[in-house]
């Protein structure tokens, strides 16, 4: 005999749920990572450091690497990136948008989802 319909769609919902749960937690994980290695160049960014320090450019390297490159689920994980990052610079202090829009250049890294500026709109990353 075969088990009632509405038992196997309470347990797609509870699959569905945990699911869920699961992604927000890596998500998380995910942006204190990204905030982790970015945290050494939070004081060149907003001014407190009169270079780019060597675990900076090592920190933003990571962040790089953690983007991926190309498709949409890593489009979608830059602009998460870009957002917990954002998150951090504006918590140390004002952004020095210079600073900010030359890290990658004085890192010799790469990478376009660092947010150059307060109102930075990481939704538009790709």
């Amino acid at each position: 005999m075969a088990p009632p319909l509405y038992a196997s769609s309470a347990i797609m919902s509870a699959a569905t749920l945990l699911l869920a749960v699961l992604a927000a937690a890596r998500d998380h994980d995910a942006c204190e990572t990204a905030q982790q290695a970015f945290s050494e160049g939070v004081p060149y960014v907003v001014g407190q450091a009169p270079a780019a320090s060597p675990n900076c450019c090592t920190g933003l390297g990571d962040l790089r690497d953690m983007g991926g490159s190309g498709a949409a689920a890593a489009a979608a994980q830059r602009r998460a990136l870009c957002a917990c990052v954002l998150s951090e610079v504006k918590a140390a202090g004002a952004m020095d948008p210079r600073r900010a829009a030359g890290l990658a250049a004085a890192c010799k890294v790469p990478v376009g989802f660092i947010p150059t500026k307060p109102g930075f709109d990481c939704s538009a990353v790709q």
